[in-house]
């Protein structure tokens, strides 16, 4: 089951909405103001490296809806092997299905499987908890310590590069976790950056995911179609296992 947790890199607990419910840095502000936008479309990659020094990429393109659903295809060389693998996924609130031909066959001939992050939320888990592409903005809204880099454009769009930190989720972990974020003139943000520890891994030379998503085509609304439970195999109980 590493492969659940290898393409589950979008990983970090919900933001609290602006730390100490003070007025909202650039960064938040523009987080909230993007999380309501109606949908869109959006690039992911993900550098995963170990402590050895080896790396492998994950790199995925996704459209959202205002209703909390994604569909993303990502493609991801499976553990030990150098060829690349498509994976589809489909995310709605705190449910994540995906599909793969890696996989082989499930139980009961299903053709999805799928993960329930509601029962995971109460336990530290390196999983993500939901699988909407926008959660992910939810995460900024407890970013501190903000500054103001430049000017930049991302895609062609004119931005304001800005960087903060985010506290970890166990304290013990150690220091606050960098964070760098690109937002338009509209206030919609267009670029995040994190580099978060994989799970397991603390301390100096542990292995980290460097992530990067970029927000585009705002305005765009996608048709999603969430998977019916007959076809899903629910794998909820065997991921909690990988993460105890």
């Amino acid at each position: 089951m590493a492969l659940i947790v290898g393409v589950a890199v979008l990983a970090w607990p919900k933001g609290n909405g602006g730390g100490d419910g003070g007025p909202l840095n650039a960064i938040a502000e523009a987080a909230v103001k993007t999380q309501n936008e109606v949908g869109g479309r959006a690039l992911m990659r993900a550098i995963a490296s170990s402590s050895s020094g080896d790396s492998f990429t994950i790199t995925g393109h996704a459209v959202f809806d205002a209703d909390g659903r994604t569909r993303m295809v990502m493609t991801a060389p499976p553990h030990g092997s150098h060829h690349s693998v498509r994976i589809e996924a489909v995310g709605d609130g705190s449910k994540l299905y995906f599909r793969s031909d890696e996989f082989g066959s499930l139980p009961e001939g299903k053709e999805w499987m799928g993960l329930d992050f509601t029962s995971m939320e109460e336990q530290e888990s390196p999983l993500p908890a939901g699988g909407d592409v926008k959660g992910e903005l939810a995460l900024l809204e407890a970013v501190d310590d903000v500054q103001k880099l430049g000017k930049e454009e991302v895609r062609g769009v004119p931005t304001t590069h800005y960087r903060g930190t985010l506290e970890p989720a166990d304290e013990a972990d150690g220091s606050p976790l960098p964070v760098e974020v690109w937002i338009d003139t509209d206030g919609l943000v267009r670029r995040m950056t994190m580099t978060q520890p994989q799970p397991g891994g603390k301390g100096k030379g542990s292995p980290t995911i460097d992530l990067r998503i970029d927000f585009y085509d705002f305005g765009f609304e996608p048709e999603i179609d969430v998977p019916e439970s007959g076809e899903v195999f629910d794998a909820t109980v065997l991921a909690k296992g990988q993460t105890e």
